[in-house]
């Protein structure tokens, strides 16, 4: 893969997951700097993002964290990496780690992971980048989100590669036959955070399944987890078209990739009625990061 140099990992900065996944961020780490790659990530020391980074600098790479300024995350930087790039915001971030990439990889990872993955194939859907998304399933953990994601209208795998494991990314990008780039050099990549953390006290309703909506309202839910914003959030889940997405968020909850009061961020109904009661009671949740969600450093686990 001589002309993928660079590739971009996202993946959890939860410390309490299992082995399984532990380990395949390390193999994902040695095997980009094996294959003498470099490494673009979150720039925290927590969890499977301070793993990934550690292998990855011991295999030989040049590793590169980016990381917001606002965000607690900054409080969790990695010491010892080649870059350390600081960033005004969240979206900043997103943006420079893909700019920066050839090719981006999903790990197993929460509302974040999922936000930044939904991201790029927003950003796809609009024509603005032919640049492959990996997903790796380690586990099957991405299974319901997969079937979420092939289920909506406006999806389109041309830019998505699934795999089971991480040592099968680097031959699936071998293999990949990309589409079309973009007819002009974006100058624009949108995105949602100015909106979901404006002054307002206004639900975010997930109400038609789309890749853009998914996009919103993962963002949603990952900024709210940070504090970022204390709007209420919820799925109107008319027919069930959403049950997918929220059965991997519970499997997400279930393999600590977020803490369990996360699931009390949302609210999930299939009609308007119940739906805006229960926004209406939704309670302000805060979350410890440090404690329910980062853990102690890698080398202390």
């Amino acid at each position: 893969m001589p002309h993928k140099k660079t590739l971009t990992v996202y993946l959890g900065s939860s410390g309490h997951t299992r082995p399984v996944f532990r380990e395949s961020a390390k193999k994902m780490g040695s095997l980009i700097g094996a294959n003498g790659m470099n490494l673009v990530y979150g720039g925290m020391d927590a969890g499977l993002m301070g793993i990934v980074a550690k292998a990855a600098l011991d295999a030989g790479a040049e590793v590169t964290g980016v990381i917001p300024r606002r965000l607690k995350d900054s409080e969790r930087m990695l010491e010892g990496i080649t870059e350390t790039i600081l960033v005004e915001d969240l979206c900043d971030r997103k943006k420079l780690m893909f700019l920066r990439a050839d090719a981006v990889i999903t790990l197993p990872g929460g509302y974040g992971t999922m936000d930044e993955a939904t991201e790029v194939l927003y950003w796809a859907k609009l024509g603005l980048h032919n640049k492959p998304l990996v997903l790796v399933n380690t586990e099957n953990f991405y299974d319901d989100a997969i079937k979420f994601l092939k289920g909506l209208p406006d999806f389109d795998d041309r830019n998505l590669i699934i795999v089971d494991g991480v040592e099968d990314v680097l031959p699936a990008l071998d293999t990949w036959q990309a589409p079309p780039p973009p007819k002009k050099t974006p100058t624009h990549y949108p995105h949602f955070e100015d909106e979901i953390t404006r002054d307002t006290a206004e639900p975010i309703i997930a109400d038609k399944p789309s890749v853009e909506n998914t996009y919103y309202v993962v963002c949603a839910l990952g900024l709210k987890q940070l504090g970022r914003h204390s709007r209420p959030i919820g799925f109107l889940n008319t027919d069930g078209q959403f049950d997918n997405l929220l059965a991997w968020i519970h499997r997400a909850a279930e393999e600590k990739f977020i803490t369990p009061k996360c699931l009390e961020l949302f609210s999930a109904a299939d009609n308007r009625d119940d739906l805006h009661a229960a926004l209406g009671s939704q309670k302000q949740v805060n979350i410890d990061l440090h404690k329910l969600k980062w853990g102690p450093p890698p080398q202390d686990n």
